[in-house]
């Protein structure tokens, strides 16, 4: 029996992608949207080549989630957005709902935590997982065949053995190789002095972060020493990296199916935001 599959486009991850890969574009009116064109065209090409049998965009809820609550610091160091990039968050929203795809946001959590909650009710259901996104944070769902990650930008559809060959490590072991060597984009902290290649042998050794942080005052030399005057910092990192499996979303699987474009109201949203080469393809198209 061949499983249906259900797509996730990783919605945050990919406007940002879209909005540095594109040059500045404006309409008439000096509204930017390059991040909105770049958006479409992703969302477009991915309904066309994979023909998901559903499709969801989940995206970030735009105000402070728990794990702010955990460590109140968490991503303090980014720099702020754009104003043209925040300008077209809620115009990619509205891009979403006019390509008749369902749209996923819940306050309190990000769209990481949105994804793997459909992760594990797809599971339950029998239906194969596909995530275009080009987060490595949402590599650690691999799972079989059974949850897939699509790199848009390489096109490079991760597996198990893609993910070992990448990183050394299983999937589900990324999470621990995350939590030790810290990620300084979202501001975890991981363990000083702990880079990649010392992380994988220690996994390999030990198995996971809990026996590496078990056998820490076992572990001879400077290494040894790092993890046990890191330990908190790799417990706390686990803790802000680790995903939320449990988002109280509205998932009925037939809310999500791959539903046919609606000519006119995909094609009143381009010509609203001048795409003239979308409105030239897709009104004499049907969909």
């Amino acid at each position: 029996m061949i499983m249906k599959n259900f797509l996730i486009l990783d919605g945050n991850a990919c406007i940002h992608r879209a909005y540095h890969a594109l040059p500045p574009l404006f309409t008439s009116s000096n509204q930017q949207v390059n991040a909105v064109y770049g958006f479409i065209r992703l969302l477009l090409k991915i309904k066309s080549v994979f023909d998901p049998d559903y499709i969801a965009v989940c995206f970030d809820y735009p105000s402070k989630n728990f794990r702010h609550k955990i460590f109140k610091e968490y991503k303090a160091n980014r720099k702020p957005l754009d104003e043209g990039l925040i300008s077209q968050m809620p115009l990619v929203r509205e891009a979403v709902d006019a390509l008749n795809v369902s749209r996923v946001e819940v306050q309190g959590y990000e769209a990481d935590d949105l994804i793997a909650t459909i992760v594990k009710h797809n599971k339950e259901n029998s239906v194969q997982t596909i995530i275009a996104t080009c987060d490595k944070d949402m590599l650690q769902l691999i799972e079989g065949e059974n949850v897939l990650v699509w790199n848009d930008s390489k096109d490079i559809m991760y597996d198990v053995k893609k993910v070992e060959e990448k990183y050394g490590v299983k999937p589900n072991q990324l999470i621990d190789i995350f939590a030790l060597t810290g990620d300084v984009v979202d501001n975890v902290a991981g363990i000083k002095g702990i880079g990649n290649k010392t992380a994988v042998k220690l996994l390999k050794e030990y198995g996971t972060l809990k026996n590496i942080l078990q056998n820490a005052g076992s572990i001879k030399g400077r290494v040894g020493k790092l993890l046990q005057q890191g330990r908190d910092n790799a417990e706390l990192s686990k803790k802000l990296i680790e995903l939320d499996f449990n988002v109280p979303l509205d998932y009925k699987l037939n809310n999500f199916e791959n539903k046919d474009l609606d000519v006119d109201e995909a094609v009143s949203f381009f010509e609203r935001h001048e795409f003239k080469s979308l409105v030239g393809k897709y009104s004499q198209q049907e969909l």
